[in-house]
């Protein structure tokens, strides 16, 4: 019964704790590697493994680190030029 239990406690903390430290620690390698060279594959290696790594955690700390902000780029149309709104 004490195996199970200490056995349990590791498989919790890594699914708690160390896999969602390890999808943040890659996300922060990927915007490093992206800031130094943006058409470099690395960055997106790395975000690949973090995605992959992501998936296994579970809880709070998961879902704190697990946050990936909105990326720059956009597909919306730019808003018009100030002064030639409709109706001036």
């Amino acid at each position: 019964m004490r195996y199970r239990r200490g056995r349990r406690v590791r498989q919790l903390a890594l699914v708690l704790v160390a896999a969602p430290a390890a999808a943040w620690a890659l996300e922060q390698a990927a915007r490093r590697a992206q800031e130094r060279d943006k058409t470099a594959p690395t960055s997106r290696r790395l975000r690949q493994g973090a995605d992959l790594v992501q998936r296994f955690g579970r809880g709070p700390l998961a879902n704190r680190l697990g946050r990936r902000p909105a990326t720059a780029t956009s597909t919306a149309e730019p808003p018009p030029p100030p002064g030639s709104e409709h109706g001036g």
